[in-house]
C-alpha cells in the first residue's frame, strides 16, 4: 500500500466482494457498461491496482501478463470528482512497475493520449468499437464461405490457442479458456484444419465477439457473421482493428462504428507469426 496523498492510497485489487463492487460502481459513475461478471472476469484474468480515499474506491488500472514479454492494460478510471489531480498517472506509475520488463498494449481515448504518450506509449493503430442491437430481421443468408464455419468443440481448444499465439504474438491459454468456459466459438474448419476462430461471450448491454483470428477478410466476416446470426435481437458489439477492413461491412450488417481509440504500445511487441491475423479484439483492454 502506498500513499499518494494523505488520505489517498494505491493498493493491489483484490477479488473481494469489496473490490469488485467498489470497481462497478466506479464504472457506472463514469457511463461504462460493465457488469459485475465483467469485472470479475478482468480480476480473474489479471491484475489490479486501487486508489482509494476514506474507504471510498476513486479509481482503477488494470493489467493482464501474456508470458514474460507482454502485456496488456485497461479499466483504467479514474472518479470524476478526482480528476485533474494527478491519479491517474501515479495509477499508471504503479501498473508499470509491476509489468516489468514487458511491453505494454492499451487503448487510449483521446483524453488519455498526452499522458500515455508522456510514459512512453507510442501509437500504432486504431481500435473500431461497433454495436447494436440486431433486429429481428437481422439473419444473413449464408454464403460459400460461411459453409467452413462450424460450432466450436471442445476438442478445437487447443488449435484455438495455437492459432492465437501465433497471430497475437504472446500466449493467451488462459483468457481463450476462460472465454470457451463462459461463452461460445466458432471455427473455420477445411478438410478438418482450423484456419481461424471466433469467441463470443456475454459482456455489458449485451454480447461481445471477440478475439477473432483469421487468415483473410472473407474468413473473418464468415466468423462474426456466425454470431449475428446466432444472436439475432440481441445487442452485440465487435471491437475491429482499423487495418482490419472491416468497418464498413460491419456498418452494413448493422452494427455502425461507435467510437475509435488508439492502440498505444510501450516497447516493443513481440513478433507474430503463421498465417492467421487478429481482426478483431478479444476487447480493447484484453487486446
Amino acid at each position: 500500500m502506498t500513499a499518494v496523498t494523505d488520505s489517498i492510497v494505491l493498493r493491489p485489487m483484490t477479488a473481494s466482494a469489496r473490490d469488485i463492487d467498489g470497481a462497478l460502481a466506479l464504472s457506472q459513475e463514469v457511463n461504462w457498461p460493465h457488469r459485475r461478471d465483467d469485472w470479475s472476469l478482468s480480476r480473474t484474468l489479471g491484475q489490479g491496482i486501487i486508489a482509494e480515499e476514506n474507504g471510498r474506491i476513486i479509481g482503477t488500472a488494470m493489467w493482464w501478463p501474456y508470458g514474460d514479454a507482454f502485456a496488456t492494460c485497461g479499466g483504467i478510471i479514474v472518479s470524476p470528482t478526482m480528476q485533474g489531480r494527478g491519479l491517474g498517472r501515479a495509477m499508471m506509475a504503479r501498473l508499470l512497475e509491476a509489468t516489468g520488463d514487458r511491453a505494454v498494449l492499451l487503448s487510449s481515448t483521446e483524453a488519455g493520449h498526452r499522458l500515455y504518450q508522456s510514459l512512453g506509449f507510442e501509437g500504432i493503430g486504431t481500435a473500431h468499437q461497433h454495436q447494436a442491437q440486431l433486429p429481428a430481421a437481422a439473419r444473413i443468408a449464408p454464403t460459400e464461405a460461411n459453409k467452413a464455419v462450424r460450432a466450436a468443440r471442445a476438442e478445437d481448444l487447443p488449435a484455438m490457442i495455437e492459432i492465437d499465439r501465433h497471430a497475437f504474438g504472446a500466449d493467451r491459454t488462459r483468457l481463450i479458456e476462460e472465454f470457451s468456459r463462459i461463452g461460445t466459438g466458432a471455427v473455420i474448419d477445411r478438410d478438418g484444419v482450423i484456419q481461424g476462430f471466433a469467441m463470443c461471450r456475454q459482456f455489458g448491454r449485451g454480447y461481445a465477439v471477440g478475439p477473432v483470428i483469421a487468415r483473410t477478410p472473407d474468413d473473418a466476416r464468415s466468423l462474426i457473421r456466425y454470431f449475428i446470426n446466432e444472436k439475432v435481437g440481441e445487442f452485440l458489439r465487435v471491437d475491429v482493428t482499423g487495418d482490419a477492413g472491416l468497418g464498413d461491412w460491419l456498418t452494413g450488417q448493422g452494427l455502425p462504428e461507435i467510437g475509435i481509440e488508439t492502440l498505444m504500445i510501450r516497447w516493443h511487441r513481440p513478433p507474430v507469426s503463421g498465417q492467421e491475423r487478429v481482426f478483431g479484439l478479444a476487447s480493447r483492454s484484453f487486446g
